[in-house]
């Protein structure tokens, strides 16, 4: 799955785009901060091949997808902004 498709389907997944307040990412996670957290779809999140885990840290919701934060979080902004 490529960037864009792979941040499409996160924001899917944690209830839309209208759903995100912030993100961020560091080298190893997508950061998010939800106005529902219970909006979200842990499950169907980590069971996509990309995603190693997902957790609630810091008030932020991550996706830890490795090497790929970076441009998955990019992409996640292009598509808020849309």
């Amino acid at each position: 799955m490529d960037d864009h498709t792979l941040a499409a389907t996160v924001l899917a997944l944690v209830g839309g785009p209208e759903n995100v307040t912030e993100v961020t990412s560091c080298w190893s996670r997508l950061r998010l901060v939800l106005r529902d957290w219970d909006a979200r779809d842990d499950e169907a999140l980590t069971a996509l091949d990309e995603v190693a885990m997902v957790l609630v840290q810091g008030g932020q919701f991550q996706v830890a997808l490795g090497a790929r934060a970076m441009p998955v979080s990019r992409a996640v902004r292009e598509l808020l902004d849309a």
